[in-house]
């Protein structure tokens, strides 16, 4: 028997295992100062993508637009994705979080 201890963790910043096409960035590690965020799975019924982060990986973003106002949609991707939201905020504030 092994004595060594099994790592379960999984680094969701980590590139995948398989080749990623680089169409976009990938999700950075969350810094030692970052802001934590409300999420809710409250969807807009209409939105459109400003930016996004590389769909490769476990969890991607989207930077959105609804109404003139800005949030974030964090996709989990599960047998059956989890969508949560993060916002709004105005253009210049969106930036920043």
């Amino acid at each position: 028997m092994n004595s060594e201890p099994l790592d379960q963790t999984c680094d969701l910043a980590a590139p995948p295992e398989w080749e990623c096409p680089g169409v976009s960035p990938h999700p950075a590690r969350a810094r030692h100062n970052h802001k934590v965020l409300d999420w809710t799975s409250l969807a807009p019924d209409r939105y459109r993508v400003h930016e996004h982060t590389c769909a490769c990986t476990a969890v991607y973003y989207e930077l959105i637009e609804h109404g003139g106002l800005y949030l974030i949609h964090k996709v989990v991707q599960l047998d059956t994705p989890e969508h949560t939201f993060a916002g709004p905020w105005r253009r210049a504030e969106s930036r920043h979080r």
